[in-house]
């Protein structure tokens, strides 16, 4: 048409000037910016460019290299080149409000004629059965209805400029596809794993929830998570919620809570902002908790008790229920304090202090006490012992006293018992001796009386009438009387007589008469 035609030719005036780079062929790809009028000359377009001319005429075509192009009053300019990769796509939005969508590995080149856009996306891929996206698909139901938009209705093989690959691709794309046709939207979900890319009439569920935005992180904002993919597996939420305690002091508790997407079929059928619903139960959720806790109750107890439970959240568990979710668990990760909480806390933290250390030193004089009445113990103990000690010691002088006294005593019986032993053989000894004396001397006499008498007889005594006189053999008590008795002249000693000891010793001569 010829607006579209008038559209290309202004296009290039509105280029900026050819760099000094792009003014020879060299080695270099040239792109969309390289654009010349030429009255006469020719162009070479290597492998891998591809080019639009107008001649003078106005008319178009479309070169792709490798060629050498003769021109003649025409103008020229180098199409920029896209590619895919497998695991992209191609975009194209053409100048008719057409939309295709090529996948990769494919190659185009975008024509200002035809195409209004292209643009080089990342297909969804789904890696895990626990990944599932939405998509939405156009599908023609109706007779044709009256519009006063364009379609291009010229077969693709009619079209001037484009290649084979174009016109398969741009044929392709409109099978079963009538812009004219009422529409009608179908829903499917697609799990994965899986790679999807979007077909002409397709578009993917662009889910806009709220959520935590930085620097906040705590704070909930409306349309902060925008995504396609869809998690059906178990996943955290954190958030901030704030509570006020029955003494009317506030603060706020950070708590991340465990879910699982059960149904996607009726999160979308139920909400478009789940994330929304679920602050609300947990609002009116702390509300009722904070009827039940005190500050005091805060600062002595925490909440881990209170807060780690899914019974104190029985609305939020209400709510992701009515959306397809389940609350799996709550974890009280922090509680920020207010400045009333704050206050309190000092106050609290004062007389915490206060009390312990009226209580260290209350263990201190009692354990003052303790040693005091341990080391009183414990000398009463020592002076027990030491009493004890002393009496054994008293109890075995006393009992060494009294064996050495039954000692002496013994020893002095014996001594005594020796002596009156000793005395009495001393006694009978001098009795033997005086016995044995006496009986010596007896012994003597006789011998002595035996001597005399021998004597006697020797000197021819008579001695009959000697004993007979004397009676009883008495000695002669003279000398006279013995001369007497002895017939003969005779000497002997007076010394021998009985009755002369003592006395000096005389000769007597003595004759017979």
């Amino acid at each position: 048409p010829n607006a579209d035609l008038l559209a290309a030719l202004t296009l290039p005036r509105q280029c900026p000037p050819p760099s000094s780079s792009s003014r020879k062929m060299g080695i270099n790809f040239r792109d969309g910016e390289y654009v010349r009028r030429v009255k006469f000359g020719k162009r070479t377009i290597k492998a891998g460019e591809a080019a639009a001319v107008w001649d003078s005429q106005g008319r178009h075509r479309q070169v792709i290299g490798p060629m050498v192009v003769h021109l003649w009053f025409s103008t020229i300019r180098f199409l920029d080149r896209h590619a895919a990769t497998p695991t992209q796509y191609l975009s194209v939005l053409h100048r008719s409000g057409k939309r295709e969508t090529i996948r990769g590995p494919a190659v185009l080149y975008e024509n200002p004629v035809l195409h209004q856009k292209i643009e080089v996306k990342e297909t969804i891929q789904l890696t895990a059965p626990t990944e599932a996206l939405v998509v939405y698909t156009e599908v023609s139901v109706g007779m044709p209805v009256e519009s006063s938009a364009t379609f291009d209705a010229t077969p693709v093989e009619a079209k001037v400029g484009l290649g084979a690959e174009e016109k398969q691709e741009e044929a392709e794309a409109a099978e079963g596809y009538n812009p004219t046709h009422e529409k009608s939207v179908s829903r499917r979900i697609i799990r994965g794993p899986a790679v999807f890319v979007p077909k002409v009439g397709e578009w993917t569920h662009e889910f806009v929830w709220s959520g935590n935005q930085a620097p906040s992180r705590g704070a909930i904002v409306p349309g902060a998570l925008r995504f396609n993919v869809l998690e059906t597996n178990t996943q955290t939420w954190s958030t901030d919620a704030k509570m006020r305690t029955s003494d009317n002091i506030p603060f706020t508790v950070q708590l991340t809570f465990t879910y699982k997407l059960e149904s996607v079929e009726h999160m979308l059928a139920s909400s478009t902002d789940p994330v929304a619903e679920w602050c609300s139960g947990l609002e009116a959720d702390m509300c009722v908790l904070g009827d039940h806790v005190t500050s005091a109750t805060v600062l002595a107890k925490g909440l881990n008790a209170v807060m780690s439970t899914l019974d104190s959240f029985p609305r939020l568990c209400a709510r992701m229920e009515s959306n397809g979710f389940s609350l799996e668990g709550v974890i009280l990760r922090r509680v920020l304090a207010s400045e009333a909480l704050e206050r309190r806390f000092k106050e609290a933290a004062a007389e915490e202090t206060d009390g312990a250390r009226r209580l260290a030193i209350a263990e201190t004089n009692l354990k003052a006490e303790r040693i005091a009445a341990l080391s009183k113990a414990e000398k009463e103990a020592r002076e027990a012992e030491a009493q004890e000690k002393r009496e054994a010691r008293a109890a075995e002088a006393k009992e060494t006293r009294l064996r050495l006294e039954m000692e002496r005593a013994e020893s002095r019986r014996q001594k005594e018992h020796e002596m009156e032993a000793n005395q009495l053989v001393h006694e009978l000894e001098i009795k033997r001796q005086k016995d044995e004396a006496e009986a010596a001397s007896a012994n003597a006499h006789i011998e002595q009386q035996v001597r005399y008498l021998k004597e006697l007889k020797a000197l021819d005594v008579d001695l009959t009438s000697f004993l007979m006189k004397g009676g009883s053999g008495d000695r002669v008590s003279s000398p006279r009387e013995l001369t007497k008795l002895v017939p003969q002249t005779f000497t002997f000693s007076l010394a021998d007589t009985p009755g002369s000891c003592g006395a000096a010793t005389t000769p007597v001569a003595v004759g017979r008469r």
